[in-house]
């Protein structure tokens, strides 16, 4: 096959030209970070998630109870199963 799709010159100086994007990255990142930084005392806390539900799990054997958020029923169930396959 002579057709080829993509030429020799494709691949030289790959290395240089990912490092140099990197690097490009790296200086857009910093630059971010510093803007944030300065306009830090202006900005609002960030909003947390409240869950006014939580769901527990008591040992009987020894008594330990265990409360976590109650998130969703896939988090629930999740967990549920974990504390079944490992502590039964």
């Amino acid at each position: 096959m002579s057709d080829c799709v993509q030429s020799p010159v494709f691949f030289s100086y790959r290395k240089s030209r990912r490092e140099r994007m990197l690097r490009k990255m790296t200086n857009m990142r910093a630059a971010k970070e510093r803007k944030r930084l300065e306009n830090s005392p202006e900005r609002e806390p960030k909003m947390e998630r409240f869950f006014p539900l939580e769901f527990g799990v008591r040992d009987t054997r020894n008594g330990d109870t265990a409360w976590v958020p109650f998130k969703s029923v896939r988090d629930a169930a999740r967990r549920l199963a974990i504390v079944q396959k490992f502590y039964r």
